[in-house]
């Protein structure tokens, strides 16, 4: 099976308390994974992506997500706050499962909207986002969601 969420790229339990601050915690994972090699400019990018339109989806979860040309690969960072963040979510719950996607501007079309849509269609359905908010690890998270966007 693909694994195109990583179990390093999984942070449990983290003590983030705002978006920003959470954004920042991305920008910084994405550099030390290699995955981008500007801290400061995917921090932009997602900042500039919010202010579209929010990316705070229904039930807790939040899919933001950042292109740019200083990002390497495709990929995605999840991060589970120790409480509920303010988002700006559709349903005006606060966010507790952050699903961040990095795209490279080359890919900007491709890759970027179909791993988007899979996670929204993924995000939508019960039995999905059951056992993501009840996973109490890196790899239940990671094999939750690589089977089934390899169904997909």
């Amino acid at each position: 099976m693909q694994q195109y969420i990583k179990e390093e790229n999984i942070f449990l339990n983290q003590d983030l308390t705002t978006r920003d601050e959470v954004f920042e915690f991305l920008a910084e994972q994405a550099v030390k994974a290699g995955i981008a090699t500007d801290e400061k400019a995917v921090y932009q990018k997602f900042n500039e992506r919010e202010q579209e339109s929010t990316t705070g989806m229904m039930d807790g979860f939040a899919i933001p997500h950042a292109k740019d040309e200083l990002i390497k690969e495709a990929e995605v960072i999840i991060v589970y706050p120790h409480a509920g963040i303010e988002w700006n979510s559709m349903d005006g719950s606060l966010s507790k499962y952050i699903i961040a996607l990095f795209v490279p501007d080359t890919e900007a079309g491709t890759t970027h909207l179909s791993l988007l849509s899979t996670l929204a269609r993924l995000l939508m359905k019960a039995d999905v986002t059951d056992k993501l908010k009840n996973a109490t690890s890196a790899s239940e998270i990671a094999d939750v969601l690589n089977s089934n966007i390899a169904q997909s």
